[in-house]
């Protein structure tokens, strides 16, 4: 590293971010320590669909007849997203299997809700051929969209002794006796902002056979003994999201399937759910430590340095600053983001990953507003539109070939950095192989609308500021709230109109930490190669890959029955 003239002390961070990366890494995967982790594994069901799956058991145990867990996910979501309760129940003694429902995750097939339940068939299938499993005790959790097949699975077959519902509604479930024992604990967050409270307790009622004035929340009714046991666990502080994070939520559901099952050889009940979350914290910030720290030396190696302001591509308008202009492209884009929506929408009803298009289709609202703007900023200051989107591709090919090389080594790097903390552990961030070529599509299409978007923020407003410290968080912040504005704004508009706060509570934790990513990269690799290609690149790699991991594949309509639910 020295041979890039870095300081003692850069050398020093370097060690310690990639210290922090490493123990990180190693440690997130091997916590607990009794658990074996497969991963990758698929099933086939009986209408040939491809359902990816990973299995977490304990690794000291020794009994023949283990009991297993099935845990389906939510609506745009997948199994990664499970890995938590997974975990924790392989450390108390159980076979956890999180599965991807068809066209979420790893899975193929598209996203057919009455078919789900042949998903679950496919992982009691791979249950079946294993000779360890007693496939006569079987448990389902359902988070969201995964409670509906598991509500029907536990009623077509006595061999599961437990339901667990995570952010999802009960419906018509079997009563539950001593000889077929069924125990139901609802988990329900109080921020919620799809599952409502009254229904449920209604529900519960009906299974309790008590009055609906009766049901409580955190109240056990029935009793495990008797094969009924029923509960509502109301947590404080979560919504639909976080329901599948929160360790509350974990630890409850855990000692459900215990309480359910309580002959099972049970080697270590400690719970790992706030220490795992500490070790992706010290993890993540060696990642992201040392992904900043490679930066400075990668350049140099590509011989990027800082490009002086002459040197730089860049729009001059005159006698505007760049704060008014960042001002500008909200109340531009804002109200012009109708306009751009009704015009694009089109193109996407006939794409599947509906989400992305969904998505994509609010981008280019914002894209609209803004070249509008730039159209009269340019037609202020003799430059026609038309000149300004080509400036990109001034640069000589072999530099613009340099920054494409630069681009995609830098998001591989990030992406690295990323999937093997968040990704692997928390949220998933691969795509399955079978929408490969719609992603393709929609990466030509995000290119396009991020390069209209840093043609406005590098060659206009970042140009006008200072090339200091202060001036290039000054810079990522304008990009970062500017994008954030707009993207808030719309989301809470569609909230409204819909009534309920579902998309805000599940895209805006996302939308957070990618547009900053987006921000930061874009006006880092601006400032070091002068043109907005490899930013660009990344910004679109980086949207595409992530928003494609959590949309399921499914058309327009069918995501449109979703706004309708």
């Amino acid at each position: 590293m020295n041979k890039f003239n870095l300081s003692k002390k850069k050398l020093l961070l370097f060690c310690v971010f990639l210290g922090l990366f490493i123990v990180g890494t190693i440690f997130i995967f091997i916590t607990p320590f009794n658990v074996k982790s497969t991963y990758g594994l698929t099933a086939t069901t009986d209408d040939g669909v491809f359902i990816s799956f990973n299995v977490f058991e304990p690794t000291n145990s020794e009994e023949s007849n283990k009991k297993a867990v099935l845990i389906g996910h939510g609506f745009m979501a997948n199994k990664e997203m499970m890995k938590g309760y997974a975990l924790e129940l392989a450390a108390a003694g159980f076979v956890a299997v999180p599965f991807d429902f068809r066209g979420h995750g790893q899975s193929t097939g598209s996203l057919e809700r009455g078919n789900l339940i042949n998903d679950v068939e496919a992982i009691i299938n791979y249950l079946n051929s294993r000779t360890d499993i007693d496939t006569n005790n079987l448990a389902y959790i359902g988070y969201s969209m995964g409670g509906g097949p598991g509500n029907l699975i536990v009623n077509q077959s006595t061999d599961f002794k437990a339901f667990i519902g995570v952010g999802t509604s009960l419906g018509d479930i079997r009563k539950g006796t001593s000889t077929d024992p069924l125990n139901v604990l609802m988990i329900k967050a109080k921020f919620d902002e799809v599952q409502d409270l009254d229904y449920l307790k209604a529900s519960v009622a009906q299974r309790t056979e008590l009055s609906v004035s009766l049901i409580d929340t955190n109240q056990l009714y029935g009793s495990f003994e008797t094969g009924n046991a029923t509960k509502i666990y109301l947590d404080d502080n979560s919504n639909h999201l976080a329901v599948a994070w929160d360790t509350d939520f974990t630890r409850q559901a855990r000692d459900w399937i215990i309480n359910t099952f309580p002959d099972t050889n049970t080697p270590e009940e400690n719970f790992y759910g706030n220490v795992r979350l500490l070790i992706l914290v010290i993890q993540v910030i060696g990642g992201i430590g040392l992904f900043i720290m490679l930066l400075e030396p990668i350049s140099k190696l590509m011989k990027f340095n800082d490009k002086d302001t002459e040197d730089e591509l860049k729009i001059e308008i005159r006698d505007i600053t760049a704060n008014k202009i960042a001002i500008k492209s909200l109340l531009y884009s804002i109200p012009l983001g109708i306009v751009g929506i009704f015009i694009i929408i089109w193109i996407f009803l006939p794409i599947p990953l509906a989400i992305v298009g969904f998505v994509l289709t609010m981008l280019f609202g914002q894209i609209f507003g803004i070249l509008i703007l730039l159209w009269r900023l340019g037609k202020k200051n003799d430059t026609p539109l038309l000149n300004m989107l080509k400036i990109p591709f001034k640069s000589p090919i072999s530099d613009i070939g340099k920054s494409i090389l630069y681009g995609f080594i830098l998001i591989t790097l990030l992406y690295l950095v990323l999937y093997s903390s968040i990704g692997l552990n928390y949220v998933g961030m691969i795509p399955s192989i079978s929408k490969a070529w719609v992603d393709a599509i929609y990466f030509v299409i995000a290119f396009l609308m991020f390069l209209v978007f840093s043609i406005l923020f590098q060659f206009v407003i970042q140009s006008k500021i200072q090339r200091t410290q202060k001036g290039t968080l000054k810079a990522i912040l304008i990009h970062f709230g500017v994008l954030l504005t707009y993207f808030t704004f719309y989301i809470l508009l569609i909230s409204a109109l819909v009534g309920n706060l579902f998309y805000f509570g599940v895209m805006m934790p996302i939308a957070i930490p990618l547009n900053f990513l987006i921000a930061g990269i874009s006006v880092y690799t601006y400032k070091k190669t002068g043109n907005t290609i490899a930013g660009t690149l990344i910004a679109a790699i980086l949207f595409v890959m992530v928003v494609s991991t959590f949309a399921p594949y499914q058309g327009f309509l069918g995501l449109l029955g979703t706004f309708l639910h």
